[in-house]
């Protein structure tokens, strides 16, 4: 199961968490999104996963990742791993 915890932009075009469903899509993996409040205040579920509470927060096969970039680099991992199966 994957869950994307992401901010409520309306489209994937405007920010960073958009950035990370755009990869997520081009790599045909399903996942359900989590809209999180504006206020990083009222985010403690964002922060119970990740210790922090910026977006975006992915939570892939188990490992919960934090920061776009390095959400990016997660995937690239993931797609090489594919190809290599």
């Amino acid at each position: 199961m994957t869950v994307l915890y992401r901010c409520k932009a309306p489209t994937n075009l405007v920010c960073r968490c958009g950035k990370v469903a755009r990869r997520l899509e081009s790599l045909e993996i399903e996942f359900d999104e989590v809209r999180v409040p504006f206020l990083k205040r009222d985010r403690p579920e964002v922060e119970e996963l990740s210790g922090q509470r910026w977006v975006p927060v992915l939570v892939h096969d188990g490992e919960v990742i934090y920061d776009s970039h390095r959400i990016l680099e997660y995937l690239d991992w993931v797609e090489r791993r594919r190809a290599e199966a």
